[in-house]
């Protein structure tokens, strides 16, 4: 039981800093649209297409770690045999 409970500890932490990773790039990437849309009004499309699969991938990242702590949570409730 502990060791689900350091695991997910681990698991959480590791999320939390991808969560902070992720919103430091996305500052990052404002900053930069708003400094090459000053200089280069065309890269507006290049870094919105980047933006957008960044995004996309975030997404489906927290969707497969969300799917990993359901699977898990389901293993403790078969485990405790809660109804």
């Amino acid at each position: 039981m502990f060791q689900f409970l350091e695991k997910f500890y681990e698991h959480s932490r590791n999320t939390l800093i991808w969560f902070i990773i992720y919103f430091v790039l996305q500052a990052v990437i404002w900053i930069a649209l708003g400094i090459l849309i000053l200089i280069y009004p065309q890269t507006l499309f290049l870094l919105v297409s980047l933006f957008f699969i960044l995004f996309a991938a975030v997404n489906i990242y927290f969707a497969l770690v969300f799917i990993r702590y359901t699977w898990k949570l389901k293993q403790v409730k078969d485990a405790l045999k809660i109804k």
